[in-house]
């Protein structure tokens, strides 16, 4: 009897053992899984996962703390209602039909932070299966690569713009010196001949072929200093009268060639506050196109009404307008567009892009509203100084 209690003792005192590995087993499993759990709770990238039924049911602290969102508000498909509505559509596409397909998938689309702002997210999406390899849906991480793609489209920019420059120099610098190298060529033999008939002619093909010359050097070394930061903003008040009849007179001979009426409905005393040196290359490039385009005979309206605290300029022609598939490409330096004036004049587009740049460095915008054959308006807006509300009422027109 003795021995069966001694056997009985020892059993007691392995089990006794084995309980005691089993409890630090427990522990030592209960703390690896605290321990994956806040390594997936704490890990940089934005962690999510999903049920059979496509729902999600898990998002990490990283994705709670990225979209400012409890997860309440995400459970289910409620993550949804933070991407952007212009990727949702292929957003839910590419992950029911990779889900489908038992499939990893990869997607990127824009989703809203904390702060409201849409970034760009790479979402790396996986099938999820238990030990003995049950499908139990899907896992994925994303990460924020906003600075990627800014970085991306910059250097799109970066390409058309060297593009464009080279472009300008190859061809639109080259095609008028040729111009007026074969004509001053012309000029002299005519001279040395006493041929005076078509000198007048001769001499104003090279004029005009110069003068494009210089608007095309003038817009080039401009836009130069602009994209390498070489041009300082600096803004005061301007008298909107004068300045423009003083940008403008530069045109007013072409206009006279042409037969053109210019008609100016400003108010009198008016005064805004921009860059006097952005606004000229605005105004010398939208009135020159003006008149470029506006067929003899015909008329361009130099106006500015008051919107709140901006004054909206517009010039307007009933020339040969554009076309609505060719209205996105004017402001954009990777679409090339150009066409030929009434009397062949032949521009780059540079100057429209310059515009918009000056534009908006003086706090404005600028749009175009255009109909083929009928007629084009530029529109742009800029604050209005302090000073010009007192005379706004008192419309000046003039007529020439």
């Amino acid at each position: 009897m003795s021995n069966e209690i001694v056997l009985l003792k020892e059993r007691i005192s392995e089990l006794e053992k084995e309980n005691t590995i089993l409890k630090q087993q427990h522990v030592d499993t209960r703390n690896a899984k605290e321990l994956y759990l806040k390594i997936f709770e704490e890990f940089p990238a934005l962690i999510w996962r999903s049920r059979l039924d496509k729902l999600c049911d898990y998002f990490n602290k990283t994705w709670l703390d990225f979209t400012g969102r409890t997860l309440e508000q995400e459970f289910g498909n409620g993550w949804t209602e933070g991407v952007h509505p212009d990727d949702f559509d292929f957003c839910l596409q590419t992950y029911v039909a990779a889900f489908d397909k038992r499939q990893p998938f990869l997607m990127e689309y824009r989703m809203k932070n904390k702060l409201g702002e849409y970034c760009w997210i790479r979402d790396y999406g996986r099938p999820f299966f238990d030990l003995d390899n049950t499908f139990l849906g899907y896992i994925g991480s994303c990460y924020d690569i906003t600075e990627n793609k800014n970085n991306e489209l910059k250097l799109v920019e970066l390409n058309a713009t060297k593009d464009k420059f080279f472009s300008i120099i190859a061809h639109d610098i080259k095609n008028p010196l040729i111009t007026i190298t074969g004509f001053s060529e012309f000029l002299v033999k005519s001279v040395k001949e006493k041929n005076f008939d078509e000198i007048e002619e001769y001499a104003n093909i090279i004029l005009q072929s110069s003068n494009k010359a210089m608007d095309l050097l003038t817009n080039l070394l401009e836009w130069a200093q602009s994209q390498s930061g070489r041009i300082v903003f600096k803004p005061q008040n301007i008298e909107v009268v004068a300045f423009i009849n003083e940008t403008t007179h530069l045109y007013d001979e072409v206009a006279k060639q042409k037969l053109i009426t210019i008609k100016k409905e400003l108010p009198g005393d008016l005064i805004i506050f921009a860059d006097k040196h952005m606004l000229s290359t605005v105004f010398r490039n939208l009135f020159s196109n003006a008149v470029k385009f506006t067929k003899s005979g015909g008329e361009v309206v130099i106006s500015a009404v008051l919107k709140e605290n901006n004054v909206v300029f517009s010039l307007t022609d009933n020339g040969v307008g554009i076309a609505e598939k060719n209205i996105n490409k004017l402001f954009r330096i990777d679409q090339s567009y150009s066409t030929q004036g009434t009397n062949n004049e032949i521009g780059t587009g540079l100057g429209l892009i310059l515009c918009k740049e000056f534009i908006e460095k003086c706090n404005g915008k600028i749009w175009v509203e255009s109909v083929l054959g009928v007629g084009t308006t530029f529109s742009f807006s800029l604050p209005l100084s302090i000073k010009g509300y007192e005379h706004f009422d008192r419309l000046e027109t003039t007529e020439g």
